[in-house]
């Protein structure tokens, strides 16, 4: 009866405990992964939105500043993306003003896949034809 009981003792986990084990590491795993998922999903969704943020100040301040005329403001309605060296001066990201949309890209950490559409500027008191309309950044947590 001692031999049996000391026999058991040394055998080790059984099937079913290790499958039970098992088991909880595979569902803590999921929880955890999915808890990463989201905590960078949200990091992306918050970049996105600072930078559509930024571009609309940059916006705002092209359109406030005493320098631009209405025809820079027709100029860069005609063309939005392509007249991204209109809105550079007042654009500013970790100190730095970007000369175009990839070094925007890459100043704030995104990567050159991402989509990003300007959008045009309220010209209607100079007698144009184009309301404000929000910059876009896709491709990137949006």
């Amino acid at each position: 009866m001692n031999t049996d009981n000391r026999t058991r003792k040394n055998q080790g986990f059984t099937i079913v405990e290790l499958i039970v084990v098992v088991t909880v590491i595979g569902l803590l795993a999921v929880i955890a992964v999915g808890a990463y998922n989201k905590v960078v999903n949200d990091a992306k969704i918050a970049k996105s939105t600072d930078l559509i943020s930024t571009l609309s100040k940059a916006k705002s301040l092209f359109v406030s500043d005493s320098k631009t005329t209405s025809a820079m403001l027709t100029q860069y309605n005609g063309a939005p993306d392509t007249n991204f060296n209109l809105l550079a001066p007042f654009i500013r990201i970790n100190g730095a003003q970007p000369a175009d949309q990839g070094q925007l890209l890459s100043l704030s950490g995104m990567p050159a896949s991402v989509q990003i559409t300007l959008g045009t500027i309220d010209d209607t008191s100079f007698g144009g034809a184009h309301t404000d309309q929000a910059p876009t950044v896709t491709g990137y947590g949006l």
